[in-house]
């Protein structure tokens, strides 16, 4: 593998992490304070993850060539493994059908962004 495309592939999962942890710091805040009710709370809890993959995959989609479903499909598989782990051991929950479709939501929407970033590439 090449050193650049590792390097563009950490910063693409920082991006996504760090984006993921203010979001949620940000949601957590709010709801301290009682500004969010339980249904923004159930809503943000899909929301932040689809806008954190798509942020990083998009930045892993303006560096790469080529083949940005593919790019967002190793991004988005590395984030599940790493939430799925934290899943199953840290909160021991067992694996539900409700899980793999969130899994797939975070998926398609990684894909959805690198794409977006070959494209806005492209133009410029």
């Amino acid at each position: 593998m090449n050193i650049i495309y590792i390097k563009n592939f950490s910063k693409s999962l920082s991006i996504s992490i760090l984006l993921f942890l203010i979001l949620t710091l940000v949601v957590t805040t709010f709801n301290y304070f009682n500004l969010l009710s339980i249904n923004g709370i159930n809503i943000s809890k899909i929301i932040i993850p689809i806008i954190s993959v798509l942020s990083g995959s998009f930045y892993m989609g303006t560096k790469v060539k080529n083949k940005g479903w593919l790019e967002g499909i190793k991004l988005s598989s590395l984030i599940i493994l790493i939430l799925l782990i934290i899943d199953l051991l840290v909160f021991k929950n067992s694996f539900e059908i409700k899980n793999l479709i969130y899994y797939i939501i975070i998926l398609v929407s990684s894909m959805v962004g690198s794409m977006i970033g070959i494209n806005k590439k492209k133009k410029n």
